[in-house]
C-alpha cells in the first residue's frame, strides 16, 4: 500500500513539472534546441561548431514564446480560460515579466557569437516571427495582419522552426550551401515534418479559430480533410527520409552512420503521432497535444542520439 502511494505521489508530481515546463514555454524551448540537434546529425557537423546557436536558439524560442502568448494574455485573445497558460499568467505575472526579459538578454548576447551570415538569415526569421501578429497590409481599406491571410500560419511556422533547425547550423558550421544538396534536401524534409505536428494544433484549435475567424486548413475544409492531409504529409515524410537516410549514409558522411535502426524508429515515431492525430487530436487537452507533438521533436533526437554510430 505505500509502495502504491509513494508510485502515485511520484507520478503527480512528474505530470506537475512536465505541466509547469509547458506553462512557462520551456517546454517548447527544449524542443526547439533537441529538433535542432537531430538535424546536427544528419548533417555530420561538430557540436562545438554549433554551441552558441544552441543557446541562441533555446533562448529566443523561449522569448518569442513567451512574450507573444503574453502579449495575447494581457489583450484578453485567450478563449478557453481554463487553458493551463491562461492560468499560469494570472498566478505568476511577475515570474512572466523577469523570464521575458532575461530570455531577450540572453538571445541577445549569444547571438553576438555567431557568423554574421547566421545573424541575417536570423533577422529574417525574426522578422516573419514579429510581424505575424501586426498589422502591416492595408487591404480593401482594413489593416491586415499576415495571421489574417488564409492557412499562412502553419506554413510560416514551418519555414521559421525547419530554417532555424537546418540552414542556420549549416550556415554556423562553414558549410557552402551552393555545394550541399543534402542541406536543401534536410530542409524540405524537416518543412514537411513541421507542417505535419503543427497541423494537429489546428485541428485542436478549430473551435477557437472559428470564434476568433482565423482561416486554417480544419476550420475552411473540416476535421476529416486536415487528418487526410495530415497523413499524406506522413507519407511524404516518410518517403524524404528514407531518401535522406541512403544518401547520407553513401555519400558525404565520413564519420557516422545512422543505422537501419534509426529510420525505423523514425517511421514508428511517424506511425504513432499518425494514429493518435486520426483519434486523439480534435478531442485532447491542449497541453496534451504539446507534449504529443512538440515532444516529438524530443524524441526525434533521443532516437538518433542513442542509434547513430560513430565510424
Amino acid at each position: 500500500m505505500c509502495l502504491k502511494s509513494v508510485s502515485l505521489l511520484t507520478d503527480f508530481f512528474m505530470l506537475r513539472l512536465l505541466k509547469i515546463l509547458i506553462e512557462t514555454n520551456l517546454f517548447i524551448a527544449i524542443a526547439a534546441v533537441c529538433f535542432l540537434a537531430a538535424n546536427v546529425y544528419f548533417l555530420d557537423l561538430q557540436v562545438k561548431s554549433i554551441w552558441y546557436l544552441m543557446l541562441h536558439v533555446f533562448f529566443s524560442t523561449w522569448f518569442v514564446y513567451q512574450i507573444s502568448r503574453w502579449i495575447y494574455f494581457q489583450k484578453g485573445e485567450y478563449i478557453n480560460q481554463e487553458e493551463l497558460v491562461v492560468q499560469w499568467f494570472q498566478k505568476h505575472p511577475n515570474f512572466n515579466k523577469i523570464t521575458i526579459l532575461c530570455s531577450g538578454i540572453l538571445a541577445i548576447i549569444f547571438m553576438l557569437f555567431l557568423k554574421f551570415k547566421t545573424i541575417v538569415v536570423l533577422f529574417f526569421i525574426g522578422g516573419i516571427s514579429v510581424l505575424y501578429p501586426i498589422p502591416v497590409f492595408k487591404l480593401f481599406g482594413s489593416n491586415t495582419k499576415l495571421r489574417d491571410f488564409p492557412f499562412v500560419k502553419i506554413f510560416l511556422i514551418a519555414i521559421v522552426w525547419s530554417t532555424t533547425s537546418v540552414v542556420l547550423p549549416a550556415i554556423e558550421a562553414n558549410i557552402n550551401l551552393h555545394q550541399r544538396i543534402d542541406v536543401w534536401l534536410l530542409f524540405i524534409a524537416q518543412f514537411i515534418f513541421i507542417l505535419f505536428i503543427t497541423l494537429p494544433f489546428d485541428i485542436n484549435d478549430i473551435s477557437s479559430d472559428k470564434l476568433s475567424n482565423v482561416k486554417t486548413i480544419p476550420t475552411f475544409f473540416g476535421i476529416k480533410t486536415a487528418k487526410i492531409i495530415c497523413l499524406l504529409l506522413g507519407i511524404s515524410y516518410s518517403f524524404a527520409i528514407l531518401f535522406l537516410f541512403m544518401l547520407e549514409n553513401w555519400n558525404h558522411m565520413p564519420n557516422k552512420y545512422l543505422s537501419d535502426t534509426s529510420i525505423i524508429l523514425i517511421w514508428l515515431l511517424m506511425i504513432l503521432l499518425q494514429i493518435y492525430t486520426f483519434v486523439k487530436s480534435a478531442t485532447a487537452p491542449k497541453w496534451l497535444i504539446k507534449v504529443v507533438y512538440d515532444g516529438s521533436m524530443i524524441l526525434y533526437f533521443l532516437i538518433l542520439f542513442f542509434t547513430t554510430r560513430n565510424l
